[in-house]
């Protein structure tokens, strides 16, 4: 009797240990159903949603699981999506309002040619770029590794405004 309960108890045992390790570590590595595949860059998810037909990119923010793009649809409409960052397929679209465009600048960089310039300026890991007004301004990190917070001029791309947000 007492190797019977021996038995049962070790083999309950072996088998808590084994789901406590062994699932766990099949859940996380499929939690969000992406696992560890790598994020589309700001730039592979602009082209992605322009092929979408969507245009007129006046934000690009990267958050927890998604990115958030406020962009004009195929019938003028200023819209918000919600994008997979690793398909880049459209999650959720929302329109906000009809789109004015008596507001809009005539002339300037688009929001992706902005990011190119920042880029180029050795910023990388955008997390937010946006057209605000008379400027973009852009959350990245700097060549030391800082957070900031970018404001850039909608003509020329130069950076007119830098605060850090974050040390290393």
């Amino acid at each position: 009797m007492r190797t019977n309960t021996l038995i049962v108890t070790f083999t309950l045992g072996a088998g808590l240990l084994a789901g406590g390790i062994i699932v766990p570590a099949l859940a996380a590595s499929n939690a969000t159903g992406t696992g560890s595949a790598q994020w589309l860059t700001p730039h592979e998810v602009q082209l992605k949603v322009e092929a979408l037909g969507y245009r007129d990119l006046t934000k690009l923010e990267r958050e927890k699981d998604k990115y958030e793009i406020k962009a004009t649809n195929a019938d003028g409409r200023l819209v918000a999506i919600d994008v997979d960052p690793v398909t880049g397929v459209v999650l959720k679209t929302e329109a906000k309002r009809d789109k004015d465009t008596s507001a809009k600048p005539t002339t300037g960089l688009t929001l992706h040619q902005a990011q190119v310039k920042v880029e180029a300026m050795g910023y990388r890991d955008l997390k937010e770029i946006e057209r605000d007004g008379d400027k973009f301004e852009v959350t990245a990190t700097d060549r030391e590794g800082r957070l900031v917070e970018l404001d850039v001029a909608p003509v020329t791309g130069e950076v007119i405004k830098t605060e850090v947000k974050r040390n290393n």
